[in-house]
């Protein structure tokens, strides 16, 4: 060994000196990404110097992270052209992960806003209520003679296509009904789609857009399939003792449910239907 042992760093001392655990260190060393300079027969490992700046590179790399085996292909590699190319790519990254934070951000901050409504929200009263635009995510068409398994089968790919289309799925779901089954309480009322709230539209073709506009809207508790006729019927007496207009399918939104309670009977449905 040309140097004195004491200008070496133990395995121990260059972990402190860098702040990261020892083990670490004896990681990178199996992948071969920073080797001691020295290992004894007693099995002490000593690096010098100039590894210091390997695995301050090496640590540098891991906060913008970069793949362990793309920096042991660039440490390998070393040159002006692939340390840019690495940074270049990097920076495209970074763009599109802090787009990505912001949708799941936006998304969370109206998740939250629909979790506030339900401090104060008036059960079984019909209520006008003025709304901007909203986007609905919708499922493929749901058949009236559909079994009961086939119709799970259309809301779980709802749920799941979602996935691929926004960072952050939120709590709400919904159906839309027929506005025929309001005009006329003698036609049977059938989901003609489900439907999930979204913040901002997307580009699946599905993604719909609710109209803004006048809407009668009552909130209810319990399960959406004992109570909807009841809730159905009586927006479509309240438009005709009115003399109001539903110009929309019926929007059932689930806003509390599975996701925030084990008790069905805590449940929460906002029915919805545009009037002029």
């Amino acid at each position: 060994m040309k140097e004195p042992i004491d200008n070496y760093f133990t395995t121990g001392e260059l972990a402190k000196l860098c702040k990261i655990p020892r083990k670490t260190l004896l990681y990178y060393d199996s992948l071969g990404l920073i080797t001691p300079e020295v290992i004894e027969e007693n099995g002490y490992r000593y690096y010098k110097r100039t590894q210091l700046f390997a695995l301050e590179l090496i640590l540098t790399m891991r906060k913008l992270d970069i793949p362990l085996a793309e920096i042991k292909t660039y440490l390998s590699n070393k040159s002006y052209t692939n340390y840019r190319n690495i940074m270049s790519d990097r920076e495209i990254f970074l763009e599109k992960l802090l787009k990505k934070i912001i949708k799941t951000k936006n998304e969370l901050h109206h998740s939250l806003l629909i979790l506030n409504q339900l401090e104060n929200i008036k059960f079984n009263d019909v209520l006008t209520v003025r709304t901007d635009n909203e986007f609905l995510y919708l499922s493929k068409p749901v058949s009236p003679k559909m079994n009961f398994k086939d119709r799970t089968k259309i809301s779980a790919s709802l749920f799941i296509n979602l996935a691929e289309h926004i960072p952050l799925n939120n709590h709400t779901f919904g159906y839309v009904v027929d506005k025929n089954s309001l005009l006329d309480q003698k036609k049977p009322r059938h989901i003609k789609y489900y439907f999930c709230p979204v913040f901002t539209k997307t580009d699946y073709p599905k993604c719909s857009i609710k109209s803004k506009g006048t809407y009668l809207t009552l909130y209810f508790k319990g399960i959406y399939m004992k109570n909807y006729d009841k809730y159905i019927n009586t927006l479509s007496e309240y438009c005709k003792h009115n003399m109001l207009v539903p110009i929309s399918d019926i929007y059932i939104t689930s806003i509390k449910n599975f996701w925030l309670t084990d008790e069905i009977s805590e449940y929460i449905y906002k029915i919805e239907v545009q009037i002029k």
